[in-house]
């Protein structure tokens, strides 16, 4: 097992679990009811995380500003030196205004992928500049894209679409069609793309990435309201990859549980698309994707080789 590391780099939090929409993108529709995550436990998750070289929280969800103390959680994030990154709908701009001009540590990034979205959170954009971030499909309005960036965001990311259920593939490209989607459309500096590293390692970031098969367990971990531990935030409810408890079991423990040994390793890339132009360089895609669709862990990956 390769593990290249004392701890992660970044914790995928979900604070909670309640979200005011239901977007047909997501995939955390079929969460079970859990409550919110206490402040106090977020004090204790905090202390805990500084035994780890953890530098930045991203807070996703659920709708982060739903939670009655999101201030608090920044507060205390921001009194231990960590960046935080943080994932809205855009429903609630009184409370993104405030957290914004309160809050030096935080970025927000704003998920529009509708032009109802867009008509609603339009002057906050051009007014605060956050990141802004589409899912990517087969139907992508790039008219409505051109539209976000005359608002000068400060990036803005196409997301390649998770896609946990069946249903959710039909939207879905392979990935070789996704990753030159931005560069294709908009030639321009601030659009990027957004993917599990288990496709193209980000190597310039995580070097150590060039030898595992994918970040879950190595330069990240994903925490529920609860505290448990999980690799990655898609694997949440899974009891064979609970990990353990943030806030009461070791950190040796939970780091170095057997269930990230597959994800610390890689040898070659399994996926049988050999043609594809990628293939030399791809890791094989998102492990989660083919144990939620095949129950295999290093089953090719769904978005890429439909069933």
């Amino acid at each position: 097992m390769v593990s290249m590391r004392t701890g992660p780099d970044y914790i995928q939090l979900y604070p909670l679990l309640r979200c005011n929409r239901s977007c047909a993108f997501c995939f955390n529709h079929a969460m079970p009811f859990m409550e919110d995550m206490q402040l106090i436990d977020f004090r204790t998750m905090l202390d805990r995380l500084g035994g780890w070289p953890v530098t930045t929280i991203d807070l996703m969800g659920g709708e982060p500003t739903l939670h009655h103390d999101m201030p608090g959680f920044l507060r205390e994030a921001g009194s231990r030196g960590l960046r935080v990154n943080m994932s809205s709908n855009g429903t609630n701009l009184p409370q993104l205004h405030d957290l914004h001009a309160r809050f030096d540590h935080l970025s927000i990034g704003m998920s529009v992928n509708d032009r109802a979205t867009f008509a609603a959170v339009r002057k906050f954009l051009h007014d605060h500049r956050p990141v802004v971030k589409m899912v990517h499909t087969r139907a992508l309005d790039a008219h409505l894209v051109r539209e976000i960036l005359s608002q000068r965001p400060r990036t803005f990311y196409l997301l390649y679409k998770d896609a946990l259920e069946g249903s959710q593939l039909r939207d879905t490209v392979p990935f070789d069609e996704f990753f030159p989607a931005a560069p294709d459309l908009f030639q321009k500096q601030n659009v990027g793309t957004v993917f599990c590293s288990g496709f193209l390692p980000d190597r310039a970031a995580y070097p150590e990435l060039a030898k595992v098969r994918c970040p879950a367990g190595t330069t990240k971990l994903g925490i529920m309201p609860d505290g448990s531990v999980y690799p990655c935030n898609l694997f949440f409810g899974k009891p064979a990859f609970r990990l353990g408890s943030i806030l009461s079991d070791p950190l040796e423990t939970i780091w170095h549980h057997p269930a990230l040994s597959f994800f610390r390793e890689f040898k070659h890339n399994r996926c049988p698309r050999r043609t594809c132009d990628l293939h030399s360089a791809c890791h094989g895609g998102c492990p989660a994707h083919a144990y939620h669709h095949t129950g295999d862990l290093s089953a090719p990956e769904p978005r890429c080789i439909r069933a």
